[in-house]
């Protein structure tokens, strides 16, 4: 199941993007991916994105919204009847 020839490079790398992530691969997947990110400034990106985006959910769960924060998104939300 590795960056063989029958595969995408790129099509696996992002199959494994999230396990990556997660820290869910074994050692030998997780040496075969990074070695695919070292290598492709394309995948590399994405991942880059993935990372902050998580780190941003993060740290966005745990702040407190500010009142002003809270009334703007009630305005923003629309009723279903």
């Amino acid at each position: 199941m590795g960056f063989g020839a029958q595969v995408d490079p790129c099509e696996k790398c992002e199959e494994l993007l999230q396990p990556y992530l997660d820290r869910e691969l074994s050692d030998a997947e997780r040496a075969e991916a990074e070695l695919h990110l070292d290598g492709c400034s394309y995948c590399r990106k994405r991942y880059r994105f993935e990372e902050e985006l998580r780190r941003y959910v993060r740290q966005a769960a745990v702040e407190e919204m500010t009142p002003d924060l809270k009334q703007k998104l009630s305005e923003l939300r629309t009723s279903l009847f």
